[in-house]
């Protein structure tokens, strides 16, 4: 918290946060945050204790988490847009001392005694935890101490030129640990916080709007939410910084003209980042550089030898402790650092790389089966095991395929009766939307090697998606982008209350979710019915399994 404080007291003036609900300086938000602290060590909140925060995008959410980490706690950020089962599994799970929501943070705030200080925590203490999919079925939390943060503020000054007066755009889900690297590079460099609303930003004109409305300079997306982003100017924005996903070279052409652009690499194990690259170019490979202060990088072959090309391993500052409640996982991924101190550890990436003349490495791909979904690190066990929960459901397998967009996951199920619509509304009720594969497929029977296991690489590609299932996806993006209820396959998009601008984000939508790449503005208008423009996207789409849904 000292590199907070320092900013309070170098222009307590100076904005902190900018959200839709209200703007926040330096000097408020410490107040705020230093009174609901002290509520939070009034109840017994202290280090390694963990607090969820249950408060959607926003002002109050900044001083929550600012007010735990000042109590020396560790926060657990909880997506209020995640399904009901899914947080209460994370919660279940986590445990947490107390559950941070809009009306306990006001309690707190307003019975607080006083605002005093508190010591900085101990950099081995707790600082935040972050769920991700897991490998057993289930979320597991990885629980990230203080030791790294200074060293990610110094590479994101260094690489990012975070500094005051710059704005940075907090546009990730709050449960990814980007938001993490966001909320760093803005407070703890005097810079200011700008807050997406809740309910994100639609990409297209009002992502471009929202940004040069805001004077944003930083942004940090995953490549395949920039991919979908049309050909705008972005002046304002001076440091692009994609994560999450392996950025092509077009991309990189695209956008890193006129203004600097980082590749950053990062597992949720680490403090949020461990290599950034140089500012790229288009060149003819796209690195994901070298490491940031205070982290060591491990290319080792099979045999734990270093080598040229290899499974990647991460020491240093920035480890995470390891899985919360999970000692046998975190044996198996934190490793001993043979090259280290006494008791060091390494992460086990499970990312294959290649080390380049000049030292930066080059992402290759996965060594289990482990994909990156729209950014997120995706455990295709644990939708399998949520899919095959269903009582209807006799054996289910999910795979990862490529696709234009990046990877996507396709469900694969020899079933009991159950229609895939069941499945659909089974799944979306129990996992993030980035886990619900975008296809499934009904299958009589399950490939085996001749050993008797799952032969996952002999699965069919997915067939291409029927109109009226593809209409149903449609009807879900027009209500989203209209904001209303429900559509029916019948109703009119701009009878509804349908603009052009509004066409450009549905389109938007239709490529990052539904992979449609043909759609266009002007289909819109030709076909505004979910069922019209279901028929014309099916006539016109080529048969690419590469891009079927169900």
């Amino acid at each position: 918290m000292g590199m907070f404080r320092r900013q309070v007291v170098r222009a307590p003036d100076a904005t902190a946060v900018v959200a839709a609900d209200r703007t926040l300086s330096y000097g408020e938000l410490d107040a705020r945050a230093s009174a609901v602290a002290c509520g939070l060590r009034d109840r017994g909140i202290g280090p390694d204790d963990i607090v969820a925060v249950a408060i959607p995008r926003g002002a109050e959410m900044v001083v929550a988490v600012v007010a735990v980490l000042a109590a020396g706690a560790a926060y657990l950020p909880v997506d209020s847009a995640q399904p009901p089962d899914r947080v209460a599994a994370v919660l279940a799970d986590a445990r947490p001392a107390l559950v941070l929501t809009p009306a306990e943070l006001r309690a707190l705030e307003a019975s607080s005694a006083s605002a005093a200080p508190v010591a900085d925590p101990d950099p081995a203490n707790a600082a935040y935890v972050i769920y991700t999919s897991g490998s057993t079925g289930k979320p597991k939390g990885v629980v990230v101490p203080h030791a790294g943060i200074a060293h990610l503020v110094a590479a994101q000054r260094e690489r990012f030129g975070a500094r005051p007066g710059a704005r940075v755009l907090q546009y990730a889900s709050v449960g990814f640990d980007v938001a993490v690297a966001d909320l760093c590079m803005a407070l703890l460099t005097g810079a200011t916080l700008v807050l997406a609303p809740p309910e994100g930003l639609p990409p297209g004109e009002p992502f471009a709007r929202f940004v040069a409305e805001h004077g944003v300079t930083h942004v940090c997306m995953p490549p395949s939410a920039l991919a979908t982003q049309p050909d705008l100017a972005l002046p304002s924005v001076t440091c692009l910084i994609v994560a999450g996903e392996a950025p092509g070279r077009d991309l990189v052409a695209r956008w890193s003209a006129g203004r600097r652009m980082i590749n950053a690499y990062g597992p949720t194990e680490t403090t949020a980042c461990a290599t950034m690259s140089a500012p790229l170019t288009g060149g003819p490979v796209v690195p994901i550089g070298a490491a940031i202060p205070g982290t060591g990088l491990r290319v080792l072959d099979e045999t734990c030898a270093p080598a040229a090309e290899g499974e990647l391993y991460i020491g240093g500052a920035g480890v995470a402790r390891g899985y919360l409640g999970c000692p046998g996982a975190t044996a198996q991924r934190f490793v001993a650092d043979p090259w280290g101190p006494p008791g060091a550890r390494m992460f086990r990436t499970g990312d294959l790389v290649r080390v380049l003349p000049g030292g930066d490495l080059l992402f290759l791909g996965r060594a289990d089966d482990q994909v990156k979904i729209r950014g997120y690190r995706v455990e295709p066990a644990e939708v399998e095991a949520v899919l095959g929960a269903h009582p209807a459901v006799a054996r289910a397998a999910v795979v990862a395929r490529p696709g234009p967009l990046g990877a996507y996951l396709v469900g694969y199920v020899v079933p009991r009766g159950a229609s895939v619509p069941d499945l659909r509304a089974h799944l979306a009720e129990r996992l993030p939307a980035h886990l619900v594969p975008d296809v499934i497929e009904v299958v009589g029977y399950f490939p085996s090697t001749p050993n008797g296991k799952l032969d996952r690489a002999a699965f069919a590609e997915p067939a291409r998606r029927a109109p009226g299932t593809l209409a149903d996806d449609l009807a879900r993006l027009f209500a989203e982008v209209l904001s209303v209820d429900a559509v029916a396959p019948d109703d009119d998009f701009f009878a509804l209350g349908g603009t052009s601008l509004m066409a450009t984000a549905l389109v938007s939508r239709m490529r990052l979710e539904l992979a449609v790449e043909e759609a266009s503005v002007a289909t819109v208008f030709d076909a505004s019915t979910p069922a019209d423009l279901a028929e014309v996207l099916s006539a016109t789409d080529p048969v690419d399994p590469a891009r079927g849904r169900s």
